[in-house]
């Protein structure tokens, strides 16, 4: 049954190859659009008649391919190409009603091209010609090396906006928000799997309330994106005096650990032997004050007289004795 039916095929498509007049209007948009991934729709109709042919092919260099084949109710599916085998399909039940548009399915770079519509039926036969179109988003990003501030309002600043992972190639332009543009680029790359990278770098004003929008331009689409300039944080007035009290904490801390280490590494006082002859001039208080040259005056202090009951005991020479004075003493 198959092989007949590929015969009777053969010889139908064998008379569609003569298109000098076309008794069937078959019409299809000049062009149309897909999503890289996405499903491609390829538009086609006709007037409804029962019993048709509908072909699809991919035009090439020097031959066609088949896409799609309905045959009188039936897909043939052994007659795709290979490239489409299971990506392809038509509206269930309507080739007949005069809707033979293409659905195509997960659509790639190599998807893009001419597309034909051929239509045969009892009242003649037709075809039509349509253009794929691919489209791949690009993502877009900013980049700005330096921040705005106030107080460089006169001076420009670098600006760069990057398009990155799209199809098909770009132009890339930037505006301000009053309509200016600071030129276009077509800086890009192409990457492995056919995407492009683009770039424009301009030298704007640097005023903080301005707005840029970066204008990415392909032969099908347009993509945009607004943003203003990156701005420097400002200091706040009390970040400078919070500096100022943490040094003079550190000073601080500093300086009492000095202190503490001080006392920490002085050698302790060595006792000193008890003797009762000193025990007792304490008791009767006639114990003589000691004072050194260069002592401040507030802690000099003059001794007190002698006893007229006891006489000076021997310990008092070792305690306080007499020098010379030196060019320090008054």
């Amino acid at each position: 049954m198959s092989r007949t039916i590929a015969l009777l095929l053969l010889s139908q498509l064998s008379s569609l190859q003569g298109l000098g007049t076309d008794k069937l209007p078959v019409q299809l948009p000049a062009s149309s659009e897909a999503v890289l991934g996405g499903t491609a729709l390829l538009s086609c109709t006709y007037p409804p008649e029962a019993g048709l042919i509908l072909y699809w092919t991919r035009l090439g260099p020097a031959s066609e391919r088949n896409v799609y084949t309905y045959y009188r109710g039936e897909h043939l599916a052994s007659h795709d190409d290979p490239a489409y085998r299971g990506r392809t399909s038509v509206p269930a039940g309507q080739p007949g009603r005069g809707d033979g548009a293409l659905r195509l399915h997960n659509v790639t770079l190599a998807d893009e091209g001419r597309y034909r519509c051929r239509v045969k039926s009892s009242r003649g036969m037709g075809v039509a010609e349509t253009e794929l179109w691919l489209i791949g988003p690009y993502r877009l990003s900013w980049l700005q090396p330096q921040r705005c501030s106030p107080s460089r309002s006169l001076q420009n600043v670098t600006l760069t906006c990057l398009a990155e992972g799209g199809y098909p190639l770009a132009t890339v332009t930037i505006r301000d928000s009053t309509g200016r543009d600071y030129g276009a680029g077509t800086l890009a790359a192409k990457d492995p799997q056919g995407l492009y990278s683009a770039s424009h770098t301009a030298d704007v004003p640097c005023f903080p309330t301005a707005g840029y929008t970066c204008i990415v331009n392909t032969t099908v689409h347009q993509q945009n994106l607004t943003g203003t300039l990156g701005l420097e944080e400002p200091q706040p007035a009390w970040r400078g005096w919070a500096g100022i009290g943490i040094g003079m904490g550190l000073a601080v801390v500093v300086l009492g650990s000095g202190a503490l280490w001080g006392q920490r590494h002085q050698g302790p006082h060595p006792p000193r032997e008890a003797d009762p002859a000193r025990e007792e001039v304490l008791l009767e208080g006639t114990g003589p004050t000691c004072t050194r040259g260069g002592d401040p005056p507030d802690i000099l202090q003059e001794p007190p007289p002698p006893s007229k009951h006891l006489a000076p005991h021997p310990w008092v020479a070792e305690l306080c004795p007499t020098h010379p004075p030196g060019p320090s003493d008054p």
